[in-house]
């Protein structure tokens, strides 16, 4: 009895992982997209409240957090920029002036 509910457990578990491979292989495009997004978001918006809103260090991580943790922060005040590394992307937001606020510089 036990080792039938395991195998119905393992067929569901197996299927579910094909019906998921086959949707990341159609979406691969969207999907290759997302890890850039999460360094991407983080430090756009930590450089849009420390640098426009002038928000303390604290408030703006509180403010950018999400759900998936970063690797790495470095905030440089000199440069006006912040680096974010997540899911192994680094990204770069630099504050450009009161006209524009903060932009993403461009992806290598």
């Amino acid at each position: 009895m036990i080792k039938k509910i395991l195998k119905r457990i393992a067929q569901v578990l197996l299927a579910a992982l094909l019906i998921v491979t086959v949707y990341l292989l159609i979406n691969y495009k969207h999907s290759a997209a997302f890890p850039r997004i999460i360094s991407a978001f983080y430090s756009k918006e930590f450089c849009s409240c420390y640098f426009v809103t002038e928000g303390t260090p604290e408030q703006c991580h509180n403010f950018a957090r999400q759900w998936i943790p970063i690797q790495s922060f470095s905030l440089d005040k000199e440069k006006r920029s912040v680096t974010v590394k997540g899911l192994f992307v680094t990204t770069t937001a630099t504050y450009t002036g009161d006209r524009y606020g903060c932009v993403l510089e461009p992806y290598r």
